[in-house]
């Protein structure tokens, strides 16, 4: 078993107003529950976390989504999902290949703001090793800023794990 595991992080806004009773936020938090069930029974996911970040750069709980209330896309919080995974194939299996998580990822995908840039980053951490939502957001950022690398990496363009 290798010493190292993926990190990854992805991170979506919503468009337009948003609210806690907004169609999208109901089915989101539906399927929230079930998509990590599954996770946790396939074995491949060590842990996650979830999050938001606020347009001034404070970071909340998942929860503070319920109380958020905005007429615009730029005053959305950023939604932050966090995971260690076995590896790249585990993640890239869970991710597009579950029904329960592909099936949420297309129902959602035209309520995300993607003009940011990339909404996924990934990166090779040790095994055990938790990261902060601050650590991972500059993660993504530089991501953005730099395009793919060993630190910062895509499903597109991957790098392995350190030896």
């Amino acid at each position: 078993m290798s010493e190292h595991m993926l990190m990854h992080l992805n991170v979506v806004r919503p468009v337009g107003p948003f609210t806690a009773a907004h169609p999208n936020a109901v089915y989101f938090f539906e399927q929230l529950p079930k998509v990590f069930a599954q996770a946790k029974a396939d074995g491949d996911m060590f842990w996650h976390n979830h999050g938001a970040r606020d347009p001034d750069g404070r970071y909340l709980e998942m929860t503070d989504l319920l109380t958020q209330n905005t007429n615009d896309t730029k005053d959305n919080l950023h939604i932050m999902t966090m995971a260690g995974w076995r590896d790249i194939a585990a993640m890239h299996r869970f991710t597009y290949r579950e029904p329960v998580h592909r099936d949420g990822m297309k129902a959602l995908r035209d309520c995300v703001d993607r003009s940011e840039g990339p909404t996924m980053v990934m990166w090779w951490g040790k095994r055990g090793t938790r990261v902060s939502f601050e650590d991972a957001w500059n993660k993504i950022q530089a991501l953005r800023k730099n395009g793919p690398g060993p630190e910062a990496f895509t499903l597109q363009q991957r790098f392995p794990a350190p030896t």
